[in-house]
C-alpha cells in the first residue's frame, strides 16, 4: 500500500472513530431516553392500576346505589298501593256506613211521621168528641133556657 493510500485510510479510519464516538454519544442518550421510558412506562401502569381500581369501586358504587334506588322505588310502589287499597277500603266503608245511618235516618223519620199522624189522629178524635159534647149541651142548654123561658111566661 502507498502511502497516500495509508494516509487515506488513517483518515477514514479517524473518521469512522469520530463517528463511532459520537454513535456511542447517541447511544449512551439512547439507553438514558429507554430507562426514563421504562420508567414513565411503570408509573403509567401503576396509575393505570390504580385508576382501573378506582372505576371498579366506582362501578360497584354505582350498582349498589341504583340497586338500592330499585329497592326504594319498588318499596314505595307497595306503600302507595297499600295506601290506595286502604283509602278505597275506607271509602266503602264510609259509602256503607253512610247508607246504613240514611236507612236507620229514614226509618226513623217514618216511624216519627206515624207517630205524630197517630197522635194527629187520637187529638182530632178527642177534639171532635169534646165538640159534640159541647154542641149538645150547648143545644140542651138552649132547650133548657127556651123552656126556662117558656116556664117564665106561663108561670111568671
Amino acid at each position: 500500500m502507498s502511502m497516500p493510500d495509508l494516509a487515506k485510510l488513517i483518515d477514514n479510519v479517524a473518521g469512522l472513530n469520530q463517528d463511532m464516538a459520537k454513535v456511542g454519544t447517541l447511544v449512551d442518550r439512547l439507553d438514558t431516553t429507554i430507562i426514563k421510558l421504562a420508567d414513565i412506562s411503570a408509573n403509567v401502569s401503576q396509575l393505570l392500576a390504580v385508576h382501573e381500581s378506582k372505576l371498579t369501586a366506582q362501578e360497584i358504587i354505582t350498582k349498589q346505589t341504583v340497586d338500592l334506588v330499585e329497592k326504594r322505588r319498588i318499596e314505595t310502589e307497595e306503600k302507595l298501593q297499600l295506601i290506595h287499597a286502604r283509602i278505597s277500603s275506607g271509602e266503602k266503608e264510609l259509602t256503607a256506613k253512610i247508607d246504613d245511618q240514611y236507612d236507620d235516618i229514614l226509618k226513623e223519620l217514618k216511624d216519627m211521621r206515624k207517630e205524630s199522624t197517630d197522635q194527629h189522629n187520637k187529638l182530632s178524635n178527642r177534639i171532635t168528641t169534646m165538640e159534640k159534647w159541647m154542641w149538645t149541651v150547648m143545644g140542651a142548654a138552649g132547650v133548657f133556657g127556651a123552656l126556662v123561658g117558656i116556664l117564665v111566661k106561663i108561670y111568671g
